[in-house]
């Protein structure tokens, strides 16, 4: 996280709670206007009714569902174990993006 948004949230974490909705309300303006510019100015392209910045790359959706298979996960383990092990990588996630406040 760069130094100057951490100050920012910082600052923000000592105000009051409708201050700091007063806050997310005028960055949440700031944001639409934004959008909206980009848009007048082309940035944005249209695609199936949803509009998505001209610099997102798109991927082609999955149509076969063996190419999801984990083939890296050894066959005498359970769902259980699948399941155990995912829980552990979310926590060990939550916990180092906590870490970096």
């Amino acid at each position: 996280m760069d130094i100057s948004v951490k100050a920012v949230i910082d600052a923000a974490q000592q105000l009051s709670p409708v201050e700091q909705l007063e806050i997310i309300e005028a960055l949440s303006r700031s944001i639409k206007l934004g959008y909206t510019e980009m848009h007048r100015n082309g940035d944005i392209v249209s695609s199936s009714g949803v509009d998505i910045p001209a610099y997102v790359k798109r991927t082609p959706p999955i149509t076969d569902l063996a190419y999801l298979a984990a083939d890296w996960w050894p066959e005498d383990e359970s769902a259980d174990d699948i399941n155990n092990f995912i829980a552990e990588q979310r926590r060990q996630d939550a916990l180092s993006e906590i870490r970096e406040y």
